[in-house]
């Protein structure tokens, strides 16, 4: 069975999985950008921490949590919100699929959902995403999915590493829906 999109709120969804699944997918992606302590240690809890007070803080007209769920598994996820830079509107500041999951369509299919939702429930405001500039892949998957880079900046990560984080911007967020 394919995996469905969900919502997810304070009333559904469990927070921890979410958290669980974004830790995993931070381990794989970030090694060796992140200290090997923080990814290795404190990062599940200081990730379930942050997931709790997302979802007990959700705002369903300022923020999205999606998931690729399969059952009750969360696959991959995607939190969006207008709350966390103001300054830039919609920031999809999560977007991860369990690594064995990865290249299967899950990224693309929560992008599109994200952008569903900047369309149907918010006049279609543009939408921006920061990654890490070292994260090759992810940066090549935002540029094929038509991401503007509009911004570059330093940034310290869990480690003490010096890096440069791009923000992305999609003008016309329908355009993701094709």
């Amino acid at each position: 069975m394919a995996p469905v999109l969900v919502r997810l709120d304070t009333s559904y969804g469990d927070p921890d999985a979410i958290a669980d699944l974004h830790t995993r997918s931070r381990q794989v992606a970030y090694r060796g950008l992140y200290g090997d302590a923080h990814l290795d240690g404190e990062l599940f809890d200081v990730s379930r921490a942050a997931w709790r007070a997302r979802f007990a803080d959700h705002d369903p007209a300022r923020d999205l949590i999606l998931a690729a769920m399969d059952g009750q598994t969360p696959l991959g996820l995607a939190y969006a919100s207008f709350r966390l830079k103001p300054e830039v509107g919609a920031l999809l500041d999560n977007l991860h699929v369990s690594p064995e999951r990865k290249g299967g369509g899950l990224g693309t299919a929560l992008l599109a959902g994200v952008a569903r939702w900047l369309v149907e429930d918010h006049a279609g405001a543009p939408l921006h995403l920061e990654v890490y500039a070292p994260n090759a892949s992810a940066l090549g998957f935002y540029e094929r999915k038509g991401g503007v880079e509009v911004a570059r900046y330093g940034e310290a990560v869990p480690g003490g590493r010096a890096v440069d984080v791009v923000r992305y911007r999609w003008e016309r967020p329908e355009a993701l829906l094709a």
